[in-house]
Formats: C-alpha cells, structure tokens, sequence
C-alpha cells in the first residue's frame, strides 16, 4: 500500500499547492486534504474489518471441521 499511497501524497500536496494559489484560501487545500484523509482511511479501516471478519469466518470453519472429524 505504501508504493502506492506515497506517490499519491505527493501529488496532492502539488495539487493542494496549486489550488491554495488559485483561490487564495488556506480553508481550501485543508478542506480537500481532510476529504482526501477521510477517505484513505475509512477505506483502511474498511479493509481492517473485512480481514478481522474473514478471519473469523475461518476460525470458525476449522472449528467445526474439528468438531466433525472426531
């Protein structure tokens, strides 16, 4: 994930930049910056839960696997 989110700080950072310049407002670049941080991480969260319940779901048909085995 790194290989891809690094580039992608840059670019905002240069688009952030020439937005600033643009509008001649700070409240701007922050505002799409938090957007932009919003949705970074909700999806890494989003990605944290789906592995947490994929894990489970796994843990869960080892158990029963076990269960029937014996």
């Amino acid at each position: 994930m790194k290989k891809i989110y690094y580039p992608l700080e840059g670019l905002l950072a240069l688009y952030l930049g020439f937005e600033w310049i643009q509008t001649n407002n700070i409240l701007a670049p922050i505002i799409t910056h938090g957007i932009y941080s919003t949705v970074i991480l909700g999806h890494g969260l989003w990605k944290i839960h789906d592995h947490r319940r994929r894990l489970q779901q796994r843990i869960q048909q080892l158990k029963s696997e076990e269960r029937y085995s014996k």
